[in-house]
Order: C-alpha cells, then sequence, then structure tokens
C-alpha cells in the first residue's frame, strides 16, 4: 500500500522565537527516510467482563520524504519482505490519512480513517484456539480535527521532534490551548462481542455505533535537553467534549445518548537532533472515546515512525524556485 502525506509547515518571518532555545533552518531542505506504522483499534470496554480490542493488520511501511520552508511531502509503501507472516491475522484493507501540521505558534491534526477487517487481540480472547479470530466484515471511519496554540512558542519548537526541520538546543515546554472536533462510526454484520466473550447485557447483540463530538481542549508540552543534541519531547493535550452518539443492536433497535466525555492526545519524540541531523522515534496518538450503559467504547488512531533526516543547504537558483513556487501557491 502506497502511503502519502502532504503538510504545511507555515513559516511566520514576523515571529520572532529566541534563537537561544532552538534553532531554524528556512534555506534548508529537510530530506528524511522513515518507516512508519499507522493503526486504528477500536475496544469495547465492558463493564461485566473482559474488554474485547481489534486490532487491524497494517503493514510497516517504508517512506521518503522532504520538507522545506511551508510545504512537507511523504511518500511510503509496505514492501512484502518487510511484511512476511502477517496473513495468519486476517487482511486489513485501509485508507488512513493523517496530516500533522506544526506551524510556529499552532499545531493542526486533520484524520480521515476507513479501515475493514480486524483481528481481537491478545489470542484466545474468544476461544481456546491457536488461530487469530478475525472480522474481516467489522468496519471503521473515523474524522476528525484538532487545532492547538502553543502559548510559548518563542522558546518550544514542536517541529524540532515531531518534522526535524529545527533543532531544540535548551529545555523549554509550552501550555497548549485549542479544540477538537470528531465524527464517525463503527458497524459491522454481527455483534461486536462475540458470543463466546461475556458482557454486559446492554452490549450484547451491538453492531453499529455512530456518534459526533466537540469541545475545547487544554495540555502542556515539553522538550527535555541533554547536552544541547540528545532529547525527549513528550506532550498531552485532554479535552471535554460535547459527545451524541448512537447504537444499535441485532433487533434494529437504536439508542442515543448525549453526554459530556473526556479525550485525550498524545506526542512523543525520543532521539539525537544537530544542525544538519536527527534520527529519531516519533509517535502520535489519539484516544477518543464515547460511553453507554454497560460500557464504553474507545477508538485509538495514531502513528508511529523511526525517522533518519538530513538537512542540506538549498543554493541560490533552488532557493529562488523554490521561493517562486511558495508565493504562487
Amino acid at each position: 500500500m502506497l502511503c502519502g502525506h502532504a503538510g504545511y509547515a507555515q513559516t511566520d518571518t514576523s515571529a520572532r522565537f529566541d534563537k537561544r532555545y532552538y534553532e531554524s533552518y528556512p534555506d534548508h531542505i529537510t530530506t528524511r527516510l522513515f518507516l512508519s506504522r499507522k493503526y486504528s483499534s477500536p475496544t469495547i470496554i465492558n463493564n461485566s467482563g473482559k474488554d474485547v480490542r481489534y486490532m487491524p493488520n497494517t503493514k510497516l511501511n517504508l517512506g521518503v520524504g522532504a520538507t522545506y520552508g511551508w510545504f512537507t511531502l511523504n511518500l511510503a509503501y509496505g514492501f512484502d519482505f518487510m511484511n512476511k507472516g502477517e496473513d495468519v491475522r486476517g487482511k486489513t484493507k485501509y485508507l488512513d490519512l493523517q496530516s500533522h501540521v506544526y506551524a510556529r505558534k499552532w499545531n493542526f491534526d486533520l484524520l480521515g480513517q476507513f479501515y475493514t477487517g480486524f483481528y481481537l487481540y491478545p489470542k484466545g480472547t474468544a476461544s481456546s484456539s491457536e488461530d487469530w479470530y478475525t472480522r474481516p466484515d467489522l468496519k471503521v471511519a473515523h474524522m476528525g480535527f484538532a487545532a492547538y496554540h502553543i502559548v510559548n512558542w518563542q522558546r518550544f519548537s514542536y517541529r524540532a521532534a515531531m518534522l526535524q526541520n529545527e533543532w531544540q538546543r535548551k529545555s523549554a515546554g509550552s501550555l497548549l490551548l485549542g479544540a477538537e472536533v470528531y465524527y464517525g462510526n463503527i458497524h459491522a454484520d454481527s455483534s461486536f462481542i462475540p458470543s463466546s466473550v461475556s458482557a454486559d447485557e446492554k452490549l450484547k447483540g451491538v453492531e453499529r455505533i455512530r456518534y459526533a463530538t466537540i469541545g475545547p481542549g487544554i495540555g502542556y508540552a515539553y522538550t527535555v535537553v541533554v547536552g544541547e543534541h540528545f532529547y525527549a519531547t513528550g506532550s498531552v493535550t485532554g479535552t471535554l467534549s460535547l459527545n451524541i452518539a448512537r447504537q444499535w443492536n441485532d433487533e434494529r433497535h437504536s439508542i442515543s445518548k448525549g453526554t459530556l466525555q473526556g479525550g485525550w492526545f498524545y506526542r512523543l519524540g525520543i532521539g539525537y537532533n544537530s544542525s544538519r541531523t536527527n534520527i529519531s522515534v516519533s509517535w502520535v496518538n489519539n484516544d477518543f472515546h464515547t460511553r453507554f450503559d454497560g460500557g464504553r467504547y474507545l477508538l485509538r488512531t495514531g502513528n508511529v515512525r523511526f525517522n533518519m533526516a538530513y538537512r542540506i543547504k538549498a543554493g541560490p537558483k533552488l532557493l529562488h524556485r523554490l521561493r517562486f513556487l511558495s508565493m504562487n501557491k
């Protein structure tokens, strides 16, 4: 599966950041080689029995990419030699569009995830069989948008850890203020919960849910820098959102629910950074919750990546062409 990602890393020439804390490289092209795996995992958290956790059989992708100024392009493909033996857990068809945009003062997340085919984790949840319990009929569609203002943008750079085109040289953090909105549905041809798994009566037979949510969020991000070059960046944002959801059981009855729900967005970046090179591991994860009597549903989506990036100073002719293209976009 070929995966593409285009993003924006806006350059605000009026934004005067503190160069004692991080360096920016507006005249460089950041090239990268990376490994990545995306996921979207629905879990039924069951008040009266075992939790039922489904996992997608997504591929490990090898990719290349580049960032210059406001524009990022990544292309990746899941080669067969990197994913041998994966078919024992069934097949997953998916289109996973994740765009994480790191501007100077803001970061934005756009999600469009469409998955068909999951397996139950761990083995033995539904039976004592040594085979994986697969659900080729289970489908997930999840769409969302999140926006957060980086209050201390003068000293804290998300780009250094997540986009590799800046260098955080001193430890710093920032309060994050914003909002999130999501819409989606999960459905199957029969009950989400296998008949062999004990469950609350109110969850038995449920084969479809639909939800929409919107609400404000707040969080914090911090980068610890050791010896200027080694760093660990972590951030978490939480929301308290109005959630409107409906679920259907196998008798085609529906139950609606309007509640206040919490949700979480995590980011982690660990690695080595310098004026030219970045070697790092990054993780972006979103936990979306919706609650009904008898239990709740958790949809966990995200992307794990290993990055090797190198910044190349562009020559005058190439810079002129890139700037011309930027101004005419």
